[in-house]
């Protein structure tokens, strides 16, 4: 392969286009074509991208489904409206795409050439987004969505249609779809698509999801790490695409950016094969996209926020709709949890799996402005999602709660971010309440749970048993990292069940 090179001028080009403000981005999964039957194009626009616009959305990310089946025109690829018909499809959403799909061209332009032009006209940018390895096709109630490649070629796929039946999905046995990317065929076909999109259409970048899955290689399928020529070969691949966007941006001359989407820790990149660093000191992406899984209130963002930064590239944080779990998916949560990312230094917020469904959305008028951000009251919380072990093997999820107390009195730790600076809303007469809730299971009335917050006890104002309310100084709260001290002092022998702590929550108002 030649030499990764640009010109001067485009990659002076570059650099502006890289550093826009992207106070929202927003990826639109492309459902948006299957969901409902469309009467004409406008009514595929009204359903996301017009109510996305007029808000603090300055990119949508723009994803025409799995990996090697579109919804755009493709003649590298497939479309899905022909593998529809092909397979006899009769699913809803298959037959809906399909016909959505056929009205939008004969109305002269397909789904991505419809948002690429109603987003150029309001100023957005837009990407298209790949997902490097999709597994929907996996499940058996997705099988509209295997291509007919992928039929063709088994030896492509880690495992075989039984595995489905044969494990849980929260095993990643069970994605027996996944590509595997040791076949130099895989990384070929997605080269030659992503190619075809900087050539065809008129993006202002594309993203490769890296996400959604994070499986490349067989190790993945018993969580065990990506070995060092299974990394060059995600490695070289990712060069490749930096090429290929080049090469299509010297072209039409105006530099097609490109963004990855990754996980959302360096270890965690190392373990499924991204080497982070390498390609950052290789300059092979613009914009660093990371991910939260399912623990959007306490994810490590700082740290690679920092090593993009270090290397001039901006840096995004994901909340998705999926880890914002009942009863944490209020507004206030989601304001906190966007509070976090921007106080861990990123360069805006991504939104995944959320949707402008109505204009003024909250999520989309709200969370990309950290001045407005910070008067507005919100909950903050340490993540409690159900986890299973195959959650944790795929990275997916950390369980930071719930934690068992230690019977003995042997105190833990457990960590709080607050993005807002309590202690300055309070200082500045602004602050209306900053209220610690912490929520017990297994505690009777004879126990007794010393609590401390950042080294300072804090005594008990109301207790329900269940949940307790603290009284706490505001000065006391940190603007960033919290540490919360619990330490059993007194414990019922019959008591049925271990003391655990279940829910921590700081709940804040403003004047």
């Amino acid at each position: 392969m030649a030499d990764l090179f640009e010109s001067p001028e485009l990659a002076a080009q570059r650099v502006k286009m890289k550093n826009r403000r992207r106070r929202l981005i927003f990826n639109d999964d492309g459902c948006d074509v299957f969901f409902t039957r469309l009467s004409n194009p406008d009514d595929f626009l009204s359903q996301r991208i017009v109510p996305a616009l007029d808000t603090q959305v300055d990119s949508v990310f723009f994803c025409t489904q799995v990996t090697t089946l579109y919804s755009h025109n493709t003649e590298v690829a497939e479309r899905l409206d022909d593998l529809v018909d092909s397979i006899h499809s009769t699913h809803e959403h298959a037959i809906n795409g399909r016909d959505n799909m056929r009205m939008l061209r004969a109305a002269g332009k397909d789904c991505l050439e419809r948002v690429i032009e109603k987003c150029h006209q309001a100023g957005l940018e837009v990407f298209w987004s790949h997902r490097v390895n999709d597994i929907h096709d996996s499940m058996p109630s997705c099988a509209h969505l295997l291509s007919q490649w992928k039929r063709d070629h088994p030896e492509y796929l880690m495992g075989k249609p039984e595995d489905a039946h044969y494990y849980l999905m929260s095993d990643p046995r069970y994605w027996w779809s996944t590509l595997d990317f040791e076949k130099p065929a895989v990384p070929d076909y997605l080269c030659h698509i992503t190619e075809e999109i900087c050539r065809r259409y008129d993006v202002d970048g594309i993203e490769m999801d890296y996400f959604r899955m994070p499986m490349f290689f067989r190790p993945h399928l018993t969580d065990d790490a990506a070995l060092p020529d299974q990394v060059k070969i995600l490695t070289e691949f990712q060069r490749r695409i930096r090429q290929a966007a080049y090469e299509q941006g010297t072209r039409r001359g105006r530099p097609i950016l490109v963004a990855a989407r990754v996980p959302m820790t360096l270890e965690r990149c190392r373990h499924v094969g991204i080497d982070i660093e390498r390609w950052l000191d290789e300059n092979l992406f613009d914009i660093l996209n990371t991910e939260a899984g399912y623990v959007p209130f306490t994810m490590p963002t700082r740290e690679l926020v920092k090593l993009g930064h270090a290397h001039g590239v901006p840096v995004y944080a994901t909340i998705s709709d999926s880890g914002m779990v009942p009863p944490h998916n209020t507004d206030a949560h989601w304001r906190a949890a966007a509070a976090n990312i921007w106080h861990a230094g990123a360069d805006g917020v991504y939104l995944f799996n959320t949707f402008p469904d109505t204009p003024g959305h909250p999520h989309f008028t709200q969370l990309g402005d950290p001045e407005t951000l910070a008067r507005m009251s919100k909950v903050f919380i340490i993540d409690n999602v159900p986890v299973t072990d195959g959650d944790i093997k795929q990275g997916i999820v950390q369980p930071y709660l719930p934690i068992e107390l230690d019977s003995a009195g042997r105190s833990c730790q457990v960590v709080l971010p607050i993005g807002d600076d309590i202690a300055g809303a309070a200082k500045a007469g602004s602050l209306e309440n900053a209220s610690l809730h912490i929520r017990f299971t297994g505690r009777t009335a004879e126990d007794a749970v010393s609590v401390c917050l950042n080294g300072k006890q804090v005594e008990p104002a109301q207790d329900d048993g269940e949940w307790v309310r603290y009284r706490v100084d505001p000065s006391q709260y940190r603007h960033g990292d919290n540490t919360i001290e619990l330490r059993i002092t007194s414990c019922s022998d019959a008591a049925p069940e271990p003391i655990a702590v279940a829910s921590v929550e700081l709940r804040v108002d403003y004047r």
